[in-house]
């Protein structure tokens, strides 16, 4: 009996364990690839979080086993001057590899996912640079 009520409480302090940023964020880096680069160590904990509901919307068109892969960060000194990017409040995802015909379905779907706390652009549409901008809207 004593071995049983140990088992229990060890489940429940595993399971009822919260989350840190830090947990969050490495999920977000085990749940996605990042291109060669991408410097993610210093983002805010709410674009952690939308990362991984970016990553849950691209598992329901492309599987669970699809790694997204976050093209940009704070990394990279060719953002427009006051991007958010700097700010370590927006990622860029990568859309070719996603076939043409769901790229709009999961462009809506993370919009609605996201909700109106972030702004979701699809950007460069039909060219090499073709990506989604992820940006959180209240940070100021």
């Amino acid at each position: 009996m004593q071995k049983i009520i140990l088992f229990w409480l060890l489940f429940c302090t595993l399971v009822g364990a919260e989350w840190g940023q830090k947990d969050v964020h490495r999920l977000l880096i085990k749940r996605t690839d990042q291109k060669s680069g991408v410097y993610t160590g210093k983002l805010e904990a709410v674009m952690d979080t939308a990362g991984l509901v970016v990553v849950a919307e691209y598992h329901k068109v492309m599987g669970d086993s699809y790694r997204p892969t976050i093209t940009s960060a704070n990394d990279f000194s060719w953002h427009v001057r006051f991007s958010k990017h700097y700010l370590n409040l927006a990622l860029d995802f990568r859309i070719q590899d996603v076939p043409r015909k769901k790229r709009a379905d999961l462009v809506a779907a993370i919009k609605k996912a996201l909700g109106e706390r972030f702004l979701v652009l699809w950007e460069d549409v039909g060219s090499l640079n073709e990506h989604l901008h992820v940006e959180y809207r209240n940070s100021q």
